[in-house]
């Protein structure tokens, strides 16, 4: 193992990464020293500040350790650099809600940094309680309806903002410093394939560690290529990710007058990278607009799209576009949007149809497409609802987009090897190739596709039984591992729509950690680094 291309690498990721800070320090800087009057919520930019500082002297550090050696990346140092690469910048990415004591536990901060890093979008902001008579912070109280007997009980982790009077005018996320949303939202986007807009640094200089760097950030087992060079079509790949995140900001502020440039550009950075981290404590229901929902429908879809496809479109090979892949997962959305509106008509407190569609249809694509985002509160909408958007989460959207699940290509993999183990039954003497689409699929990757299943069952049930035996009822764990895993934001009973992930225990805010980075590199990735033989040298 040669640590030493290891350090290199860090250490310019890292140098990068502190231009990235200057946007939200100076966001900070403004609010703090040119707008005080528009800004009530505590100040951060000094958290900024050092968070800066620090990530440039760990980046000098990690360079100074790596010296001047330069030795060509192999694959092993590859598969570290890239699980380490998470690591570092969610420690860094931590330090601005920590030292903003925004959130004043670090193990709080290191988990918002990796939620949104692994665009998961499940939050640890909520607004702290207090005792009207006495104004002492009081804990809070949440109970899953279905287990009465089990109670959890919990402290918040932002105080409201209140006027002269000592009435509140900002609660939970909106009490949280602009400049600390903005990062946030910032993190998803960079988790999404912005990523690859700082790697675009170091890519050129890694020959064929560059390759699978960049292959490890597309998720699914299908990417598609656009460009036998690799820095090129990463560079295609930022240009496209970039140009729907401006038409999204746009459009959200012609469309709706409330939207200021702010709200729109948070809103786009969590929505094209299918995070789902909200500016406001009612998510998109806030703007109470069904042309708004529209809008991050229309880019939440985008976002789940293979972004090797548009490049199809803008060649104008649309036949190219219609792979079994896009086909399955049009086939999947749109089942799901009919079926949770289908059996929301059901619920009485749903007055017309038109709500049951419009309120189906958003969440359902929200859930498939693991964007996160809410309109309603659905863990009150029928157990049928609730199911199909469970199997949604597990579902996702399409390798090679900023989504995350299993990924439809997978599912239509799936169903082509056994529909191929069938025939092979009856006809054990005939020889068919197992092809999905125009490519063929050799025995070794049927059993990585077999295998992926098989260990997402394993760590499905791993954590649901991990988090039980910390005291967490079945269906609010459950809940909680498809959230984490699929990198989802949003998951059921206790950890319901109306509340926050603040009520987990120090074990299970561990756990949830590891798992929402396991679903980000979906497995291998991370697995690899528990071999024994991976750290022997050969």
């Amino acid at each position: 193992m040669n640590l030493k291309v290891v350090y290199q690498i860090l250490g310019k990721y890292l140098t990068y990464l502190t231009f990235v800070l200057i946007v939200p320090l100076l966001t900070a800087a403004y609010f703090q020293f040119v707008a005080p009057d528009i800004h009530p919520q505590p100040h951060s930019t000094y958290a900024f500040l050092w968070t800066l500082l620090v990530a440039l002297a760990l980046s000098q550090l990690l360079r100074f350790a790596g010296g001047k050696h330069h030795a060509q990346l192999m694959r092993r140092e590859g598969i570290l650099i890239v699980v380490l690469i998470w690591f570092t910048t969610s420690l860094v990415s931590a330090l601005p809600f920590y030292l903003s004591k925004t959130l004043e536990r670090p193990i709080d901060a290191y988990f918002e940094a990796m939620s949104g890093l692994t665009t998961t979008g499940a939050t640890l902001i909520c607004s702290k309680a207090y005792d009207p008579s006495t104004g002492e912070e009081v804990p809070l109280y949440i109970t899953n309806p279905h287990v009465p007997n089990k109670t959890y009980a919990y402290w918040g982790t932002v105080t409201p903002i209140r006027d002269e009077e000592g009435l509140i005018l900002y609660s939970g996320i909106e009490a949280v410093s602009k400049s600390v949303l903005l990062w946030r939202s910032i993190l998803q986007w960079i988790g999404g394939i912005g990523i690859i807009a700082i790697f675009l640094s170091v890519l050129p200089v890694l020959s064929v560690g560059g390759k699978f760097l960049y292959q490890m950030e597309m998720t699914g087992p299908i990417k598609g290529e656009v460009n036998p060079r690799i820095y090129e079509t990463a560079f295609r790949f930022w240009n496209l990710y970039l140009a729907f995140t401006l038409l999204e900001i746009i459009l959200l502020m012609v469309t709706n007058s409330n939207i200021s440039f702010f709200n729109a550009v948070c809103l786009a950075f969590s929505n094209i990278s299918t995070g789902g981290f909200s500016i406001h404590n009612d998510s998109i229901a806030h703007y109470e607009s069904s042309l708004t929902e529209s809008i991050v429908i229309l880019f939440m879809l985008f976002g789940s799209i293979n972004f090797a496809l548009y490049f199809h479109v803008m060649r104008r090979k649309f036949g190219r576009v219609y792979v079994p892949d896009f086909i399955l997962f049009l086939c999947t959305i749109i089942a799901g949007c009919f079926l949770v509106s289908f059996f929301l008509l059901t619920d009485p407190s749903i007055v017309s149809i038109a709500e049951a569609f419009r309120q189906g249809f958003f969440q359902a694509i929200s859930m498939q497409s693991t964007t996160g985002f809410l309109t309603a509160n659905y863990d009150n909408w029928p157990f049928a609802s609730q199911m199909i958007m469970l199997l949604l989460m597990f579902i996702g959207g399409m390798s090679g987009s900023t989504a995350g699940g299993i990924k439809t290509s997978r599912f239509y993999i799936l169903y082509k090897i056994v529909l191929h183990r069938l025939e092979l039954i009856y006809r054990p003497d005939s020889v068919r190739k197992l092809r999905v689409g125009d490519a063929e699929v050799d025995d070794k990757n049927a059993l990585t596709v077999l295998s992926f299943f098989c260990i997402v069952a394993f760590f499905t049930i791993l954590g649901t039984v991990s988090l039980i035996l910390d005291g967490i009822d079945p269906e609010t764990s459950l809940g909680l591992i498809a959230c984490f895993m699929n990198n989802v934001g949003l998951a059921f009973r206790a950890a319901g729509p109306t509340g926050s992930f603040a009520f987990l225990s120090l074990f299970s805010k561990f756990l949830a950690i590891f798992w929402m980075l396991l679903g980000r590199l979906e497995f291998y990735v991370v697995l690899l680094l528990f071999l024994p033989s991976f750290w022997k040298n050969r």
